[in-house]
């Protein structure tokens, strides 16, 4: 019997190390982009689009939450991953709205989601990548802005340093965009491991 059961542990043991080597393989193609951006004042957001994988990303689980308090939305500004749900709570004693006249520039996906009382809430999911300016028509000095992300990779920079860090990236080649008040610019990376990346706008 010890005959019979020794090839099978070698087995055992050899597919163990496979296993071994796949997931250390895996974890060593993805790395964190980092870097500084330069682009005026207040935070930015920095996020990135694979220019060569184009398999369907899964759907984020999160859901995102966007109040209304102190006649402010809070908070003024929100990143999240296409695909996302938002819910927008008003916990003030004023009615609020929540609207927006466009995304990524696209007038067509504007939207109003109503007017609604203190302890009320609504939800949206954003399926289109941009910037998406959140209004309430009832109260104009009440403004924020979502930033939709086409990927799950992205961060929002340091408000006085400008330094961000996006964690585990899959080795690849990107689209990395940098967002600060309503501009954008964009390049290239090419993403291998731990990968330093500077931004900043075009004078």
């Amino acid at each position: 019997m010890s005959a019979s059961t020794t090839p099978r542990n070698k087995c055992s043991g050899l597919t163990g190390g496979i296993i071994f080597i796949l997931a250390a393989g895996l974890v060593a193609n993805a790395g964190t982009l980092s870097g500084n951006v330069k682009a005026g004042t207040g935070s930015s957001v920095v996020y990135l689009e694979s220019t060569t994988q184009k398999k369907a990303l899964p759907p984020p689980t999160q859901t995102y939450k966007m109040d209304q308090a102190g006649m402010k939305f809070v908070p003024s500004m929100l990143v999240v991953p296409i695909g996302a749900i938002v819910e927008f709570l008003n916990s003030d004693m004023a009615a609020h709205n929540v609207s927006w006249h466009s995304v990524g520039g696209d007038r067509r996906l504007a939207h109003n989601l109503g007017t609604f009382p203190k302890g009320q809430k609504a939800s949206w999911k954003f399926d289109h990548p941009g910037a998406v300016p959140i209004v309430c028509s009832t109260h104009s000095e009440m403004l924020a802005t979502i930033i939709v992300s086409p990927s799950p990779y992205y961060a929002q920079t340091d408000q006085v340093l400008g330094d961000y860090f996006i964690q585990n990236v899959p080795d690849g080649q990107y689209k990395v965009t940098v967002w600060n008040h309503g501009k954008t610019s964009s390049k290239q990376v090419a993403v291998a491991g731990n990968t330093k990346l500077d931004l900043s706008f075009a004078k």
